[in-house]
């Protein structure tokens, strides 16, 4: 649910169960709730259960679908949490997940040793890309950015800085995007440090997925660089990142488009 930068918090709270739908009171009525929410798009609950704990997250109506799919797409592939239910309710969505052990990127003391959060981070990314995803519920993820990106370009009153030639430049250096499968990989689509969960840097799992499918890598390696620089206030771990996710396995004029048409959209 969008980029996200700042440790999780969970403050506890009252919570009247009978606002849920009826499929998901069991699971919290015994539980303490608290408020995790990072996103203003998002209302996100941490859940105490007798048994486990878990992740509840309410959105308006259609927007967790996706998360849902891809999550549960994820786990089977033992890279995700658990889904325990879906559902749809008057004007909102609800996604409940088992919570991951560990803890994310910007917690449990990872940021106090950036140079081996740099490294796991690249190397988790690898692995991530390198898993098959021949049965995707996504497949068309760069088709989709492209277009996404096409209308950002085409709506934008004033030129799209960063291009001399303008949108016309610019969509022409979107269509260099276009029409190759040679970087498809599965994508997790919001490669930022909050969503990742570890275990003494140990990779756990990967949380937040609702922009992920089948699509050019340079896409997450865009956001794993940018999240760097946000989440440690530096460009210095940038290269450490690249390094341990492989300098032969990605294109650096087209992760330089990716960059530039990204920064400015």
């Amino acid at each position: 649910m969008g980029r996200c930068g700042g440790t999780m918090k969970k403050v506890r709270i009252p919570f009247d169960i009978m606002t849920l739908p009826v499929s998901l009171q069991p699971y919290i009525q015994t539980a303490v709730v608290y408020d995790s929410s990072s996103s203003e798009q998002a209302r996100t609950l941490y859940i105490e259960g007798a048994n486990q704990s878990m992740f509840l997250k309410i959105t308006k109506r259609d927007e967790l679908m996706r998360e849902g799919l891809m999550s549960d797409y994820l786990h089977g592939k033992g890279l995700a949490p658990k889904v325990l239910a879906y559902e749809q309710h008057g004007e909102n969505d609800y996604l409940l997940t088992v919570a991951l052990q560990g803890e994310d990127g910007v917690s449990g003391g990872h940021l106090k040793d950036p140079k081996r959060l740099a490294s796991v981070f690249g190397e988790s990314l690898c692995y991530l890309h390198s898993v098959s995803a021949t049965d995707c519920p996504f497949p068309n993820r760069t088709a989709e950015l492209v277009q996404e990106y096409q209308e950002g370009i085409m709506n934008k009153m004033e030129d799209v800085k960063g291009f001399p030639g303008g949108r016309e430049q610019a969509l022409l250096c979107l269509e260099k995007l276009q029409g190759t499968a040679d970087h498809d990989v599965l994508l997790h689509g919001d490669y930022c440090l909050p969503n990742l969960i570890m275990r003494d840097f140990q990779l756990e799992g990967f949380i937040d997925l609702g922009n992920g499918g089948i699509g050019d890598l340079h896409y997450d390696l865009y956001w794993g660089i940018w999240t760097l620089r946000y989440n440690l206030g530096s460009d210095d771990y940038q290269d450490i990142f690249l390094d341990h996710y492989g300098r032969n396995d990605f294109d650096p004029e087209r992760l330089a488009l990716w960059t530039a048409l990204t920064d400015r959209i």
